[in-house]
């Protein structure tokens, strides 16, 4: 009993600071640092976790969810080595050192993310996964139930509909306000993960009717192909696993340095002035021509260039350059002018190959399967929109690829640790 009444007390307190995570999205402390409620709140999760560890201890689960959230983070540690070495090489100031560690650490910090998402599968194992998709859920509906409150239950549901019909081609004021990008691009990670791993049970059915409601609700149309597309290649890849493991596991390396390389020729493409072609040919590219112009000088297509460190970009945007945006919705040339040539294609692989090659070591396929459509899937958004800055999407990202087939993992760890599983302990 005191322990049923251990596990809701748990269960409470951590979702109640993950739907504030969730909720407050643009809220901030200043106490001397621009501190986002968001990240204040992920920072609680995982030191909650902490706590937990030191006081009752479960080393091989917290061995996992630890060394999973590592190495999901592996991309910060290549951005800030790469940038380390590229402000030593131009011996920068200090206060540029300081402002691009800052965006790094400060604001979207990765490995608080993936720490709060390791949090949750550390002490709820996979249940986890699914408390956190219920956190999101409430919060995106609570912020829905306050536009319905002001603007009236027929007027939204009409704008709803008309939404569907024109696939989001007539956007009305009250619908428009539903289109909360960041928890649309959590859910659509969500739906990739539950279509490609879908369970008979009626809480899974629920979940999956309410996630579709948010997201048809804020109808990021990137994210509905990207949803797509993802899911082809899940199954494609599914069923090559279904009938010989190895191949789909080398297929899924195989796409890895496909993405690697579309990715570099995407630069180039960028670089040898391909949308200024797209406007001619009267492709609208969303004033991108110009964006794309005005930073063609910070960086050369080349193996000889450098880079110019993480945030140095977004610094110059906000502060000297009259584009009219705070970044270039392109996270792909952002990190290109950042980490320079090498450091770019070093970044993609520590986001791909490295991702693939951990989650997806000792035979597990279907995890090296479902990392490689959610990093797809991330891919695809961040093409138009600049979703890696998106702490919370990195926080869900991480707690599905750690969290896939988490459970089965946490054994193989006790029998590597301890040389024992857990049901020849229930025999001793």
């Amino acid at each position: 009993m005191e322990k049923s009444i251990g596990e809701k007390i748990k269960v409470f307190y951590f979702m109640i600071v993950a739907v504030l995570m969730y909720y407050f999205l643009t809220e901030a402390i200043q106490i001397g640092l621009h501190i986002t409620y968001r990240h204040a709140f992920a920072v609680v999760l995982a030191g909650s976790a902490i706590c937990m560890f030191l006081y009752q201890p479960n080393i091989e689960r917290g061995f996992t969810a630890f060394k999973g959230a590592l190495v999901y983070s592996t991309p910060l540690l290549v951005t800030t080595v790469v940038s380390l070495f590229v402000w030593f090489v131009g011996t920068v100031p200090t206060d540029v050192i300081s402002r691009g560690l800052s965006s790094s650490f400060i604001y979207t910090n990765m490995l608080s993310f993936a720490l709060a998402a390791g949090a949750f599968l550390y002490v709820f194992g996979e249940k986890g996964i699914w408390y956190n998709l219920v956190a999101i859920l409430v919060a995106n509906l609570l912020m829905i139930a306050t536009i319905i409150i002001e603007n009236g239950l027929g007027s939204f549901f009409s704008e709803f509909i008309t939404l569907i019909i024109t696939f989001a081609g007539e956007t009305g004021d009250i619908i428009v306000q539903a289109e909360i990008h960041e928890l649309a691009f959590c859910l659509g990670a969500y739906l990739i993960y539950m279509l490609y791993k879908p369970q008979k049970k009626l809480w899974f059915l629920v979940l999956l009717c309410l996630n579709l409601f948010c997201f048809v609700a804020a109808f990021k149309r990137i994210g509905i192909i990207a949803i797509a597309v993802c899911w082809a290649f899940g199954l494609l890849l599914k069923w090559i696993a279904k009938y010989n493991q190895k191949l789909a596991k080398n297929s899924v390396t195989f796409l890895c340095v496909l993405t690697i390389l579309i990715l570099v020729g995407y630069v180039g493409l960028i670089k040898l002035d391909v949308f200024t072609l797209l406007e001619k040919a009267g492709i609208n590219t969303s004033g991108r021509v110009e964006i794309y112009d005005a930073v063609d000088k910070f960086y050369e297509f080349s193996p000889s260039f450098l880079g110019n460190g993480i945030g140095f970009l977004t610094y110059q945007l906000n502060t000297f350059m009259k584009v009219g945006v705070a970044s270039v919705h392109n996270d792909f040339l952002q990190h290109f002018i950042d980490l320079g040539f090498f450091g770019y294609i070093i970044w993609l692989a520590s986001m791909t190959l490295v991702r693939v090659w951990y989650f997806g070591r000792k035979g597990q396929t279907e995890n090296a399967i479902v990392t490689f459509i959610l990093t797809l899937y991330l891919i695809i958004v961040s093409s138009t929109d600049n979703t890696m800055n998106y702490p919370l999407l990195t926080g869900v990202l991480a707690i599905l690829m750690i969290g896939c087939n988490f459970d089965s993992r946490v054994k193989e760890t006790k029998q590597a640790v301890f040389g024992y599983s857990e049901s020849e302990e229930r025999t001793k």
